[in-house]
């Protein structure tokens, strides 16, 4: 039996919906998502595993019913995976990767003191990600920095902390969002200058209703899909 998402029901479920009546097509996020949309006794559909891809997510079938869920299952380490510019959701919040940049120095663009950032070893690298945070609840909530577990990998299995104290470019170490709000930081690593950088696993941390299990949802962003030392 095909499984179809009556879209009626999906507005509290799809954030940024916009849907082309003339060509039959669904987009997200002004992606497209899916080319089969139809009607069925009045109401638009479209196929679940559409919407599944297009969101990074699986269906899997449970005992209330259908659920769309975090591809490789709620077990899977390296969480809810995607690359650079892409917006990634967890239920909770949607987390980007504006940026990447890779240099011997970096301005601070967050703190408001244009601080001039450098290397503790002047032959290391920075590897500076600028990120973006956006309460996607109905709730007030408060999201803390740099957030749980964070960090930088390369191809060799080594990891990197971000930058604290002085050298981190953020507003506050708590920012209070309202539903829909954003804001923006950035991550600062120093690594070796010929360092094969990975991803970057990001993992939030915040206060607030309806936010229990969050912090078990981490974000993987594969920063360099050409495996060479320079982003």
């Amino acid at each position: 039996m095909k499984k179809f998402l009556w879209l009626g029901f999906a507005g509290t479920a799809i954030a940024a919906l916009a849907w082309n009546r003339q060509s039959s097509n669904l987009y997200i996020s002004g992606n497209l998502a899916s080319s089969n949309v139809f009607m069925h006794d009045g109401a638009a559909c479209v196929p679940v595993r559409d919407v599944a891809a297009a969101l990074k997510l699986t269906v899997q079938k449970t005992g209330r019913g259908l659920e769309l869920t975090d591809a490789g299952g709620a077990n899977q380490v390296s969480g809810i995976t995607g690359k650079v510019g892409d917006v990634l959701w967890n239920g909770y919040i949607r987390f980007q990767i504006i940026k990447l940049i890779r240099a011997k120095q970096y301005t601070n663009q967050f703190t408001g003191d244009s601080r001039v950032i450098t290397p503790d070893k002047p032959e290391d690298d920075l590897v500076v990600a600028v990120c973006k945070i956006s309460n996607g609840l109905k709730n007030d909530i408060t999201v803390m920095y740099p957030g749980g577990e964070t960090a930088l990998t390369d191809n060799q299995g080594q990891s990197y902390s971000p930058f604290l104290g002085m050298s981190a470019d953020f507003r506050s170490r708590g920012e209070n969002l309202l539903p829909g709000a954003s804001f923006g930081f950035a991550l600062t690593f120093e690594v070796p200058s010929t360092t094969v950088i990975g991803d970057l696993v990001y993992q939030a941390s915040m206060a607030g209703s309806n936010t229990n299990g969050v912090e078990k949802k981490k974000f993987r962003v594969k920063l360099n899909p050409t495996g060479t030392p320079a982003t």
